[in-house]
């Protein structure tokens, strides 16, 4: 994967999703991107990425892309790197306006930190999402090809936003920067909701039982390879039923943070609503 390779694909992606990019490093740039994310994560009197922290990341040697559509700011990223000896950056916050979700202007602002990065002699990606949100868990496992590499328990401590439950906890993930994308990258959206099919399934650990509740299940004997169930609309539920939420959170902790816990890294994921393990040394 060349630099040029890359900036081709940010370049198609971008002209799919019919934005334009750019980087913003001004207070008023940047003001309107904390703005942007209040509006995203429904904090509006504290945004989770103030203007002036922005500024300081930038001022570093950061950077803030942003995605307009008609010149107006509809998504925003922000990426810093890692220790020297990482080889890697690090993408703390990246998100959409209300409404223009799923038309490709995530994959654009990934596509240009994944440019700014290679530009920079960096070859991986690093960041964190909440594992039971499904759409993220597409985004970033199967449209990107990132691994979840590790469980995080807890790991902002509580939020006061619109979005996130009491305990946040958190899947890291690795994001390759030199391989070719998935083909699904040059789709938008999210898979269909086809079920896994077959009799060659690995294993499930979590599944969705009677009034959807989480149902934790014995794996017989030792397996390469495991699935995983997570919710459609984790946010519909914590709005609608807490209890459940707060369910299905320590469900998956036990069942997915348990697995990684002995080595499984997220691979893949199967539609309707499948993280897929493998155990790490069992990787070709």
């Amino acid at each position: 994967m060349t630099h040029e390779d890359a900036e081709r694909d940010a370049a198609a992606a971008a002209a799919r999703a019919s934005v334009a990019m750019g980087e913003l490093d001004t207070v008023a740039g940047l003001r309107a991107a904390a703005d942007l994310f209040a509006r995203i994560w429904e904090t509006p009197t504290v945004p989770p990425m103030p203007h002036d922290l922005l500024r300081s990341l930038v001022h570093a040697g950061g950077r803030v892309d942003a995605a307009f559509r008609d010149g107006h700011l509809v998504g925003a990223a922000v990426a810093v790197f890692s220790a020297p000896a990482d080889a890697a950056c690090y993408s703390l916050i990246a998100g959409v306006s209300p409404g223009a979700e799923s038309r490709g202007i995530g994959l654009a602002l990934k596509l240009a930190q994944r440019v700014w990065a290679l530009r920079a002699g960096v070859s991986q990606m690093v960041w964190t999402f909440d594992p039971l949100l499904r759409r993220n868990a597409w985004f970033n496992i199967a449209r990107l090809g990132a691994v979840g590499t590790e469980y995080l328990v807890d790991f902002f401590g509580e939020i006061t936003d619109g979005i996130n439950d009491p305990e946040t906890d958190r899947l890291a993930v690795t994001w390759n920067l030199q391989p070719p994308l998935p083909a699904s990258a040059a789709r938008a959206g999210v898979p269909d909701s086809r079920g896994p099919a077959g009799h060659s399934e690995p294993p499930a650990i979590l599944v969705p039982g009677p009034g959807d509740e989480p149902v934790a299940e014995t794996v017989p004997g030792a397996s390469t390879r495991l699935r995983c169930w997570i919710p459609g609309d984790i946010i519909a539920i914590r709005r609608t039923d807490p209890g459940l939420a707060r369910r299905w959170r320590l469900a998956a902790r036990e069942a997915l943070g348990g697995a990684m816990a002995e080595g499984y890294q997220v691979t893949g994921m199967a539609a309707p609503g499948w993280y897929v393990l493998e155990k790490a040394q069992a990787k070709r």
